[in-house]
């Protein structure tokens, strides 16, 4: 049965019935379907029983919650399972062969392949995050990606809660008023239109699909991106608890196509002054290429399905940009949360070491690493992160420029004395990147640095 109808459309009524089946098996489906139990359950779902079963209603009914968990759990329920984590949803977005847009990669010395990276990727975060705190796994892929099910099969294994989704119809296509006629026009060809349904996914589509699924809050981690050390806590309970809408691994700058979002937000603010404060709009002019780069980020899924933030994504989803300037789900989701979001809710997490590295595919630079880092987690071991640093560092040639420095690394920010840029991430404290120029991070001036440094006097973690 396929939640996605054959003309693309979403249909909640069937996931939710695939749900509660595979949560008290067809037989007990049968049976609470024929006879309603103590009022629990109806002989049909309504559309009032759709609504709270999808928790957009307020009412505190234990009734409702109970319902609710039971319609929206992927496995059978585990004894003294905690159901908020039922809220809670990990995302990836695999190719299981290469890229589309970057074609055949290495890591540096070796081949690799999507599955092979995914595979690892699982691996890190099993190990050092999900098997301590369970919550559900979503890799998802496009229609355009066939992975054999017997590889689904195998991935699966001894990873509890991990599904896979395909992508298509609505989900997987290009926005309304565009047509691939134009795509000759399109900046940047050497980005496909895989790339640029990809950026829509993350920027626009991601938060109506997950909330049709029931969650409340999202943590999106690449396949090419891993998490080397111990998380010793609940994230999503940390990010409820503490009030945050936003979180991050590590901060970069950006400007592919931002001239264009640029005009789209003046033009929004123009019309919707009180969208933002005088504060994070000075902010945000001094440096509209600061952004969080979000190939690992956390989010409270309304946040970008209420006003202002839902009414500006709607507009840049008309604009076309995403397609036709490459304007990506980075500078988007950076932007909305810089001006609709004060810096104590937004969290930069960095008590956990952890790798995203873009790998060159220039000539002259093949085989290195183009964008990203390895980050020290704060706490880390140093013998740990000694053996995890030297290990990157031997992936690629010596010829690489792969090393420690202050000027191309991740966690580059200025300290508020208005000194030259240093490892300060956060002020006064020991912290190591390891891999090659972050987005252009040397770019940043003093008032992102205090910025930043806003954010990590409201992040401590450690």
């Amino acid at each position: 049965m396929s939640v996605i109808s054959r003309n693309g459309a979403f249909q909640p009524q069937k996931l939710i019935l695939l749900k509660l089946i595979s949560a008290v098996g067809l037989a007990g489906y049968i049976t609470l379907h024929i006879n309603a139990v103590s009022g629990s359950f109806s002989k049909e779902i309504s559309d009032y029983d759709l609504e709270r079963i999808q928790g957009s209603s307020t009412k505190k009914n234990t009734t409702i919650r109970t319902r609710r968990d039971a319609l929206r759990t992927f496995t059978p329920v585990i004894p003294n399972h905690d159901h908020t984590t039922d809220m809670d949803v990990i995302v990836y977005l695999a190719q299981f062969g290469h890229h589309s847009s970057y074609g055949q990669q290495t890591d540096g010395v070796n081949e690799i392949t999507g599955t092979s990276k995914l595979n690892h990727s699982l691996t890190t975060l099993y190990k050092n995050y999900v098997d301590d705190f369970p919550c559900d796994v979503i890799v998802f892929y496009s229609e355009d990606d066939s992975p054999d099910p017997e590889l689904l099969q195998e991935l699966k294994k001894g990873r509890p809660r991990l599904r896979f989704e395909q992508l298509e119809g609505q989900w997987w296509s290009l926005p309304p008023g565009l047509s691939m006629s134009t795509r000759r026009s399109w900046k940047l060809p050497g980005f496909s239109v895989g790339y640029r349904h990809m950026i829509r996914w993350y920027s626009k589509l991601i938060w109506s699909y997950l909330h049709g699924l029931g969650y409340t809050h999202v943590m999106r981690i690449d396949d090419d991106s891993y998490i080397y050390s111990t998380i010793k806590y609940n994230l999503f309970e940390y990010m409820r608890d503490h009030n945050k809408r936003y979180a991050f691994r590590q901060p970069c700058t950006d400007s592919v196509g931002i001239g264009h979002l640029n005009d789209l937000m003046d033009e929004f603010l123009k019309d919707n002054p009180n969208a933002t404060t005088p504060e994070l709009l000075e902010h945000y002019h001094q440096d509209r290429k600061l952004g969080f780069y979000n190939n690992w980020f956390m989010a409270d899924i309304s946040f970008f399905l209420s006003p202002p933030g839902s009414t500006f994504l709607d507009i840049v989803d008309r604009s076309h940009i995403m397609y036709t300037q490459r304007t990506n789900d980075l500078l988007i989701q950076s932007t909305l949360a810089r001006l609709f979001l004060q810096p104590k809710e937004i969290q930069w997490f960095q008590d956990f070491t952890y790798q995203h590295v873009t790998i060159s595919r220039r000539n002259i630079e093949s085989g290195c690493p183009s964008v990203g880092a390895l980050t020290r987690g704060e706490g880390t071991d140093l013998l740990q992160w000694r053996m995890i640093s030297e290990r990157f560092n031997s992936s690629f040639d010596p010829a690489c420029d792969v090393r420690i420095t202050a000027r191309k690394n991740a966690c580059t920010i200025l300290h508020p004395s208005g000194e030259m840029p240093r490892l300060v991430c956060p002020p006064n404290s020991t912290y190591d990147c390891v891999g090659a120029e972050m987005c252009a991070m040397e770019s940043l001036g003093l008032k992102e640095g205090h910025y930043l440094n806003e954010i990590v006097q409201c992040s401590k973690t450690w």
